[in-house]
């Protein structure tokens, strides 16, 4: 058919070959690169066949000889899980050592380890360029579906071809907790507009008014948590104030930033959106660096409702990461199954705490 993927031509083709008696049972077949030239396709696409062929029985591989047609009898079947051989699935992720990572992992591994289904992790440390390594890396393992957390997602995918190659290839491909917009891949989120909202609806109604946005300029979450922050003032008929907004390039630079552009604003703005728990536990310490305490002198929000913030009585939004993991595992398995895939977006859940104080004085608990 028109619309099968590359990989699937090389698999018609050959059964095609097999039943027409132009290759016999133990006759040597066409190598990866012979595949390659032929149907002008890549390594990864080729490797992909072959790997349908011989679960599938049509062919076996020798190492260091080469592909085989088999003897026995074929009995072609679905890409699937369901094949003898062990499967594994890999997840590109952008750092493993964030707060948010190991109850995603809980998520993956409650879902696979119920399924017998091996998983290969491996990081880009938010790198460009590490991406590019770790998607490489991938392509060349006989991976049964990937999992990518996009790196530096509100900038243009610079590895947009590779993405195609892997989705040509007929691997089942899905995002985690961001998307690049130039790929029509399904993705598994938060609804981070709707976070952003949520957040800063809370302060407007606490009474808070001049309020202090921060945002990464590099990740598409807080492109998106911006827009529900800027939503909320417009509904709330609040005038945006681009010089109550930093954009701050990494977090290391953060505090640097705040003390050139916050200095004075601290003195008219009552309350801060950060975009995640971690910013808002950097702005916490520049605070009380200034001898200002939350929430009496100031007041902060949060995203992701962490341990951090557990810890810190911070007042934030619920970032489901725990069920996010089950659910992209749930999305991708469906897909090598032969679903389509669709996005999945949690709801925001706001986790009030002691962070945000109501302006006619008193500090609004749980």
């Amino acid at each position: 058919m028109a619309n099968d993927p590359k990989y699937m031509d090389i698999v018609n083709w050959t059964m095609e070959q097999i039943t027409i008696g132009e290759f016999k049972p133990k006759d040597k077949f066409l190598s990866e690169a012979e595949l390659g030239k032929r149907f002008s396709c890549s390594r990864q696409t080729v490797r992909h066949a072959l790997d349908m062929l011989e679960k599938s029985g049509y062919v076996s591989r020798v190492q260091g000889s080469g592909t085989y047609i088999s003897s026995g009898k074929p009995s072609i079947k679905n890409y699937s899980l369901e094949s003898d051989t062990s499967s594994t699935v890999g997840f590109v992720s952008t750092y493993q050592d964030n707060y948010i990572f190991p109850s995603i992992i809980r998520g993956l591994e409650g879902v696979f380890t119920e399924k017998g289904i091996g998983l290969q992790m491996i990081s880009t440390n938010n790198m460009v360029a590490g991406e590019t390594r770790a998607l490489n890396h991938m392509m060349d393992r006989r991976l049964d579906g990937l999992i990518v957390e996009p790196t530096r997602s509100a900038l243009p995918c610079v590895n947009v071809e590779l993405y195609r190659t892997i989705i040509q290839s007929g691997m089942p491909l899905v995002f985690i907790d961001s998307f690049y917009p130039e790929l029509n891949i399904p993705y598994v989120a938060l609804d981070d507009v709707k976070a952003g909202y949520v957040a800063t609806e809370y302060l407007l109604k606490m009474g808070h008014k001049n309020i202090i946005g921060i945002f990464p300029h590099n990740n598409r979450q807080a492109h998106l948590r911006y827009l529900g922050y800027v939503k909320a003032l417009t509904d709330h008929k609040v005038p945006i104030r681009e010089d109550y907004i930093c954009w701050y390039p990494m977090q290391s630079m953060l505090k640097t930033m705040l003390s050139k552009q916050f200095d004075e604003s601290l003195s008219i703005c009552t309350a801060s959106l950060c975009y995640n728990d971690s910013v808002a536990l950097m702005l916490i310490d520049f605070l009380r660096d200034r001898e200002r305490i939350v929430p009496e002198d100031f007041s902060v929000m949060g995203i992701d409702n962490s341990e951090l913030a557990k810890f810190c009585s911070l007042t934030s939004v619920a970032h489901p990461a725990e069920k996010l993991g089950e659910s992209v595992a749930k999305l991708l398995l469906s897909m090598i199954g032969g679903s389509k895939g669709e996005n999945i977006l949690f709801e925001p859940q706001l986790v009030v705490r002691g962070s945000v104080r109501q302006l006619d004085g008193r500090c609004h608990e749980t």
